[in-house]
């Protein structure tokens, strides 16, 4: 049946049909048209309404035969052809048979559909190849799908006046396009990369941080096989696929931050000033003491440990410390100087690592050492104060031995520079300490039980003698003396005195507001001691006539005994006073001293006895063995 098959009756009386009945092979695409009935007459109607009606009629007819006649030849010479103004994929087809619709599509729109296209992945242009992706045209699909024209005359007059655009039916293998975006998304991917810095070796190295992205495959190949279906390369040309993003705690700036202040710490050497010192840590050493880490935004904490960076080179800042220094009076040129005191300076750790943490952030690569000083227990005030400034007593002594010589020498260069502060006592066997070969003390003579012998540090008495004397003469105070067991002629008589190291001592008090400075001088044959300080007073002595003598005691040594022999001497006592005196001549007062001497004992030493038969002779009180009494030197 047509799109009309029959047209409807125009008034009540029979219509006759204007054309031929079509043939069975046009059945469907063709219509019957109406023809106009002549209108009836009307009754009592004049000539001229007749004549009008019948002009109409005509004009009317004339004009349906005429769109007749044209929709007819419309339609026998695009019959079998495809809707005009229809286009596919942009290729004109409208009027063309479907076999030429065919070839244009075929010829013009299928090269554009078989070119790669070009799709957005994270913002880079990416080809893709239809074919290699399954997606795939159907000409023969698209035109069938377009058919030919309709005979309804409405349909074809509208087509005048409207314009069909089809696009080319497509088709999408999924399994094709999946393995095609699974690739993309294999080359284009980022697997995320956390930022990061580092001071390797004094070299800043730094991670810049990534941003992960990945292909999100199901989505894109949704998103492709729509846009293929609805517009074909058109539709797919800039197509931006979807990603998904991963994320890193460091941004760009952050970790570019980070990088400059680690670089800033090892830009160059931190100077470190002090004591007179300069110390310089390097690079390697400041990188080492820095800590770089995350921070709770998107960044990270550049910090320097100050201890690390002393630490580095504490050996070096410690020479810079110093121990506090007592003034000294020291004999110069034969007259008293004073070599000044110095504060004590002990490094301040807290300040100077405060001063290093600023430093080392900043172009300014200096630090002062800070310290904290200390006062000297001496100063050069107080040195100044006690008046040394001249010998106020002196005394020499000589005719030792070698061996005493070298242990006088060795005490007096312990003793010299020895300082006596105002109400002090000097005692000799306290300075000194022990005596011994440790000490660089050697075998010497001795008085040992009234008579000589061989003790290391023999000698020492001579320096004690010089020494008392110097003590006397400068009006110091007699704390203690032990004159010899015997008299021996180098020294004055009633006026000398004798030490035994832990048991006779020697010492002298400074009884006035001023200090006493201890000289010594030795020589090879003589040993002079001398009292620096203020005088006070002067001295006198004076010395009685000997007195009750005695005569040697003899001791006879058996054979195989230690024995040294000795002459002897007589014995005696003697009375030494003392006179003390103001600057001016007036007595102060007088001491006096009463020695009394031993004689030295006749020591025989028994010869080998001679071989006899007859009973050995008994020992007489001569022979006995002496009583023992303390050691002198």
């Amino acid at each position: 049946m047509t799109d009309e098959s029959t047209a409807p009756p125009a008034s009540s009386a029979p219509s006759t049909p204007s054309t031929p009945p079509a043939s069975s092979n046009e059945s469907a695409d063709t219509v019957a048209l109406p023809v106009a009935a002549a209108p009836a007459p009307e009754n009592g109607s004049g000539v001229d309404s007749a004549r009008r009606n019948k002009i109409i009629a005509s004009v009317v007819g004339g004009v349906v035969a005429v769109l007749a006649a044209v929709y007819l030849v419309d339609l026998l010479m695009t019959s079998g052809t495809i809707e005009r103004n229809t286009s596919v994929a942009g290729v004109a087809v409208g009027g063309l048979t479907p076999e030429q619709a065919a070839a244009a599509l075929t010829e013009q729109a299928l090269p554009e559909y078989s070119a790669p296209v070009v799709v957005d992945v994270h913002g880079v242009a990416t080809q893709i190849d239809p074919t290699q992706a399954g997606l795939s045209t159907d000409v023969a699909a698209t035109v069938q799908a377009l058919g030919t024209r309709s005979a309804n005359p409405f349909v074809r007059l509208s087509s005048f006046f409207t314009s069909i655009e089809q696009p080319l039916t497509d088709g999408v293998d999924e399994t094709a396009l999946t393995a095609v975006v699974q690739g993309i998304a294999t080359s284009t991917d980022l697997a995320p990369v956390e930022g990061s810095v580092a001071i390797d070796n004094g070299q800043v190295t730094t991670v810049q941080p990534v941003i992960g992205r990945s292909l999100d495959v199901a989505g894109s190949v949704e998103s492709i096989s729509a846009a293929w279906i609805s517009g074909g390369p058109g539709g797919l040309g800039g197509l931006v696929l979807p990603v998904s993003a991963a994320p890193v705690r460091a941004s760009v700036e952050g970790t570019e931050r980070a990088a400059a202040q680690a670089a800033t710490i090892v830009s160059a050497p931190l100077t470190l000033t002090g004591g007179g010192a300069t110390v310089e840590v390097g690079a390697v050493e400041l990188g080492a003491a820095t800590t770089i880490t995350p921070d709770s935004a998107d960044g990270f904490v550049v910090a320097v440990d100050p201890a690390a960076v002393l630490d580095a080179v504490r050996p070096a800042v410690e020479a810079t410390q110093s121990a506090p220094v007592d003034a000294k009076v020291v004999i110069r040129d034969g007259a008293p100087v004073v070599e000044p005191s110095a504060a004590g300076r002990a490094l301040d750790a807290a300040a100077t690592e405060a001063a290093v943490a600023a430093a080392v952030t900043t172009p300014n690569r200096t630090v002062e050492l800070a310290y904290q000083l200390s006062d000297p227990a001496f100063s050069t005030e107080q040195a100044n104060a006690l008046g040394i400034k001249e010998v106020i007593g002196e005394f020499t002594t000589g005719g030792f031995a070698a061996a005493s010589g070298e242990n006088i020498r060795v005490v007096a260069e312990k003793v010299n520079g020895a300082l006596v502060m105002p109400g002090a006592t000097f005692g000799l066997n306290e300075f000194t300490g022990p005596r011994g070969t440790e000490q660089g003390y050697v075998p010497a003579a001795i008085i040992q039980e009234g008579a000589l012998s061989t003790a290391v540090g023999g000698g020492i008495s001579q320096f004690a003698t010089t020494t008392y004397n110097a003590a006397y003469f400068a009006g110091m105070g007699d704390v203690t003396h032990t004159p010899h067991s015997f008299y021996i002629s180098r020294y004055p008589a009633g006026r000398e005195a004798t030490v035994f190291d832990g048991e006779i001592e020697l010492a002298f008090s400074n009884d006035y507001d001023t200090g006493v400075l201890i000289e010594t001088i030795w020589t090879p044959s003589d040993i002079t001691v001398r009292l620096w300080g203020t005088k006070h007073v002067q001295v006198e002595s004076v010395s009685s006539d000997r007195f009750n003598y005695t005569s040697a005691p003899v001791i006879v040594k058996p054979y195989g005994t230690a024995c040294t022999p000795s002459g002897g001497s007589t014995g005696f006592s003697i009375v030494n006073t003392r006179i003390i005196k103001d600057l001016a001549g007036n007595e102060i007062r007088r001491e006096d001293f009463t020695t009394v001497y031993n004689g030295q004992q006749n020591v025989i030493c028994s010869p080998a006895p001679a071989a006899a038969s007859t009973a050995p002779a008994t020992m007489d009180a001569a022979a006995a063995p002496a009583a023992e009494v303390p050691a002198g030197g």
